[in-house]
């Protein structure tokens, strides 16, 4: 079975052509196509949908289920190597080229190139000269050529033929070739790389050619030799397969390649009148795999004419010539509606004689027995250029009478005519021309661009009404009205609590905002009044849309407490839907005001019964670990607004929230109990548990953090070099010579002295010391965001910056269990090495541990499981990761903040504090020498022994010791840790499209 992927008359053509070989087909049509008469000779008709159907890939290849091949026709997709492409990948065979064939020859550019390669004269355009020509660089039928004959003209010629090709071929892109006046327009037809023949195409009106003769006279042989031996070398050098044709222009002696057209050609009726090779059927025979024979043969000469059409209407009468040597291919019949919106071929006259006398003798009858009426066509025109003589002529052979009168602007049908103007109706649009002198059109008329309408001198112009710039029209001021959402009794009660509305923070948020979905109302009109509804519902309670935060663009939305709670009700479920599919495309971090109650029962305009097929959750969840998900919750959220809270990459959380799965309702409901919102899930529960990353103190707050947040996962992925903005240091030090002068602090960052990090860890290493205060050191200043501060406590992950460059910094708490990590440090910090994983930010280690907790106590917090997932994650880690050694660093919890070996980091280094080993050394002497220790009674000899062994076990594993064996790259200065970060730390490289990690672990 063969699809059809055209229409009209080349549509008619082909469906003719595999009848005769009983071959099945598949018919396509547009919505205002359904009558043309391609539609009835299929075995099949499937209608497409959209404003350019017959150039909608996916439209057509569904079409094509159940086919075993596709033939494009000509224009539209025929040229298109990724509709060809496609093709194959759905199994079907494209009646035509390969695509690689297509990409080259499709591409006029590049087809030009190969043609130079071979040492075949092309038309180059030289910077600044003129006379050019535009062309685009796809399809075909003169669409997308303009010759420009000024600079001044070039512009709009370009915007001019972009528009058309894009249009009629879905490809705007054109280009620039020399043009080459009082020439002749000569074509050689191929099937694959043999020469069937060759043909005159010069009778062109406004690039579209209107009479073809072949094969081409007055065409000296060695020149016709020299075209056909150029064309068969394009078509070898391409691996040219199927039927193409290749086209020259020609001037005296000499000629130029102008383009190949790699499919079927409208004219390639005249050369099969003078060839008997029926170029159709050999397209199909070679689709199927069968015997050709495509053997040409000289038949004389045949001229072709186009009869095309000039206007829009109905064929009332439609009489075509028949007789010896006449041929007719149309698509027309007596009742069709003839359309304005596609080509306007409407029959091709084709005619033989033994000689080109005959033939044209015979064209000019066929074409005075021609009857047309209903529309308007180009047969008086053709009638007349066939009584000069025209053979040999050139491109610029054909001049376009002057008609005195005032034109149409565009074509369409007169729906209203006075005295000085005639409007014009168009796609269902009205246009006022302003005209003067008699009117020589119509009510019911159709018209085509160009066509006289009225009998003055001038141009004819739309009408163009004054305009007051300050008045508002009763349409934009009844839409204005629909988009004041000042609610201030609502506004009131939130103040009242100190808080905000859901507009005031996503203002504050966003410097620039557009919202989705703001005339949206609760789905409850069976209930509710219209009028009710939109006074009371809102945005159906979330104001959703794209804003600007720090400067680029984010998915900003909030439900709105003050509207039915907050709660998700059907619209607001489709304006998320909506925000998230945009998110997901254009790669958008998402920020989300999540007060809420959960699912709305009220809502009535659905066929809903469980809801469960709601997709919001699904579309979100698959958004983490492509874009930044922030969460911002103040008042009470419970139920699904929760599940996205939940979702997010960070919470933030203002005090006096309350966060649930289910609030009263739904626990009272299950058996549970009953309980007041307050006591669900207050912060004093959900920050220690890990619930909460950041827990503010108000809206305002929690806007400014969010800010911040985002701007650790907006900022570029290059960053100066040290040298460019070097960190401050200590000066008149050991070190002068290699860290730079403290005092250049010109950037747009700043940090503290870096020489008090020479006394942020004490000397006596059994000294706890504040790591927030030595990270607030070493980050640039405010640079310093922690998450989940409340939680796993052992371990501090905050995002910092360091030179201005976003940094993932994980650090044991020396006041938390000695800087052990038990299960909920290990989590934390495996699910922070995801976030920083997944958006490719570096990750440095600060680390002073003993190790991993260990113990009954901790066995009951499962921390085989919980540890080793830090492991298993840093492990695993794809971004850049530095190691910097505060103090101690021992057995596998030291292995684990090192992402699991001291090799495995871009640098691992330590302070003049450092101590390793494989567990700690207290502990290693105590188990190691139990025995030898055990042997000395007197108590006093005993600690004195074990002091001295601790004592030599530190000077073994101290870190100047370690770095002698070169288990750690070097032994640093404190005050030169940032410069090791900025310099050893490799930048991260610009993410890949699509997700790093399927997704962050929510826990």
């Amino acid at each position: 079975m063969l699809l059809v992927a055209n229409r009209g008359e080349v549509a008619v053509r082909v469906l003719r052509a595999a009848a005769d070989l009983g071959i099945r087909t598949v018919a396509v049509y547009a919505e205002d196509d359904a009558s043309s008469l391609h539609v009835t000779l299929a075995d099949r008709a499937v209608a497409l949908r959209g404003p350019s159907p017959y150039l909608d890939a996916d439209q057509l290849l569904d079409a094509a289920e159940g086919c075993q091949a596709v033939h494009p026709g000509w224009g539209f997709l025929s040229e298109n190597a990724s509709f060809a492409r496609a093709c194959s990948e759905r199994g079907l065979a494209f009646v035509g080229p390969s695509a690689d064939v297509l990409e080259l020859l499709g591409d006029k550019r590049r087809a030009r190139e190969l043609a130079a390669s071979l040492g075949i004269p092309v038309l180059e355009a030289a910077p600044g000269e003129f006379p050019v020509m535009v062309k685009a660089v796809a399809g075909g039928g003169g669409k997308g050529m303009r010759a420009v004959y000024a600079a001044e003209d070039l512009s709009d010629a370009v915007e001019a033929c972009r528009a058309e090709a894009l249009a009629a071929f879905g490809n705007g892109d054109v280009y620039f070739e020399r043009l080459m006046p009082s020439a002749r327009h000569i074509e050689v037809q191929l099937v694959g790389t043999a020469v069937i023949g060759d043909r005159d195409c010069s009778l062109q009106l406004r690039h579209q050619k209107v009479v073809e003769i072949a094969p081409a006279p007055l065409l000296d042989p060695l020149l016709r030799k020299a075209l056909h031996e150029a064309a068969a070398a394009l078509a070898v050098a391409a691996g040219y397969t199927g039927v193409g044709t290749v086209e020259f222009l020609v001037s005296g002696d000499s000629f130029a390649f102008l383009e190949v057209n790699p499919r079927l050609q409208v004219e390639h009726t005249v050369t099969e009148m003078v060839s008997g090779v029926d170029l159709v059927r050999t397209q199909l025979l070679l689709a199927w795999g069968g015997d050709v024979d495509f053997t040409p043969h000289d038949r004389g000469s045949a001229v072709q004419v186009r009869l095309n059409q000039t206007s829009g209407g109905v064929l009332s009468s439609f009489g075509l010539p028949a007789g010896p040597g006449v041929r007719v291919d149309t698509h027309g019949y007596v009742g069709y509606r003839v359309g304005t919106r596609y080509d306007g071929l409407l029959a091709k006259l084709v005619v033989h004689g033994e000689d080109l006398d005959v033939a044209l003798n015979r064209a000019r009858r066929a074409l005075g027995e021609c009857r047309v009426e209903g529309v308007s066509t180009n047969l008086e025109f053709l009638r007349s250029l066939l009584a000069r003589d025209i053979v040999g002529a050139t491109t610029d052979f054909v001049v376009e009478e002057t008609v005195s009168g005032m034109r149409a602007p565009l074509a369409g049908t007169v729906v209203a005519v006075s005295a000085d103007s005639v409007v014009l109706e168009a796609m269902k649009m009205q246009h006022v021309v302003r005209v003067s002198g008699d009117v020589l059109v119509s009510v019911g008329d159709t018209v085509s661009e160009g066509q006289v309408l009225a009998s003055g001198v001038g141009e004819s112009t739309e009408d163009v009404a004054a305009v007051d710039l300050d008045h508002v029209r009763p349409d934009l001021a009844e839409v204005l009205a629909r988009h004041d959402f000042d609610r201030p009794e609502a506004a009131a009660k939130r103040h009242a609590r100190g808080g905000r509305t859901a507009r005031e923070n996503i203002a504050d948020l966003c410097s620039s905002f557009v919202e989705y979905g703001g005339l949206a109302i609760a789905a409850q009109r069976q209930r509710r009044s219209l009028d009710d509804l939109i006074e009371r519902t809102p945005a159906d309670g979330m104001v959703a849309g794209i804003g600007v935060v720090n400067g680029s663009r984010v998915v900003a939305m909030s439900y709105d407490y003050a509207v039915l709670a907050g709660t998700q009700g059907m619209r607001n479920h489709q304006k998320k839907d909506r925000l998230f599919a945009l998110a997901q495309q254009e790669n958008l971090p998402v920020v989300l005001f999540a007060e809420g109650g959960g699912g709305r029962p009220g809502d009535t305009d659905h066929s809903m019964v469980s809801g469960l097929d709601c997709g919001s959750f699904h579309a979100f969840a698959q958004l983490s670990g492509q874009v930044p998900l922030v969460g911002v919750v103040a008042g009470r959220c419970f139920a699904g607004n929760a599940v996205l809270l939940g979702t997010c990459d960070v919470i933030i959380a203002v005090e006096g929230a309350n966060i649930g799965m289910g609030g009263p309702a739904m626990i009272e409901g299950g058996g549970l109990g009953v309980f007041q919102p307050e006591d669900i899930g207050p912060l004093d529960v959900q920050v220690p548990n890990g619930v909460v990353d950041i827990a503010v103190g108000s809206e305002e707050e929690a806007v400014a953090v969010a800010k911040k947040y985002l701007s650790y996962f907006q900022a570029p992925a290059g960053v100066p070099s040290p040298s460019a903005q070097p960190s401050p240091a200590p000066p008149g030090g050991p070190l002068d010579s290699i860290l730079p002068d403290s005092t250049d602090n010109s950037g747009s960052w700043n940090c503290a002295d870096q020489r008090l990090l020479r006394h942020a860890v004490p000397e006596n290493r059994l000294r706890a010391y504040d790591i927030r205060a030595l990270i607030e050191t070493l980050a640039d200043t405010d640079s310093v965001l922690e998450l989940r501060a409340g939680f796993g406590k052992a371990i501090v992950t905050a995002l910092i910056r360091v030179e201005g460059r976003p940094i993932a910094l994980i650090a044991n708490d020396p006041k938390v269990l000695g800087g052990a990590i038990d299960a909920d440090a290990a989590d934390k910090c495996a699910r922070f090495l995801q976030l920083a994983d997944a958006f490719g930010i570096p990750v440095v280690s600060l680390t002073d541990t003993p190790g991993f907790m260990v113990g009954p106590d901790a066995e009951r917090t499962a921390t085989v499981r919980h540890l080793t997932r830090m492991v298993v994650t840093g492990a695993n880690l794809t971004v850049p990761f530095g190691l910097v050694v505060l103090r101690k660093a021992y057995g596998l919890g030291a292995q684990a903040m090192a992402a699991g070996s001291l090799k495995v980091p871009q640098f691992a280094v330590s302070w003049p504090t450092g101590e390793f080993g494989p567990m700690g050394l207290e502990g290693a002497i105590k188990l190691g020498f139990k025995k030898e220790l055990d042997a000395i009674a007197d108590p006093d000899e005993r600690k004195q022994r074990y002091d001295q062994m601790v004592a030599m076990a530190y000077e073994h594993g101290k870190a100047l010791n370690v770095a002698s064996v070169f288990e750690i790259d070097d032994v640093i200065d404190p005050a030169d840790t940032r410069r090791w970060i900025a310099t050893a730390l490799a930048p991260a490289t610009s993410r890949p499209e699509g997700k790093k990690r399927p997704f962050i672990d929510t826990w």
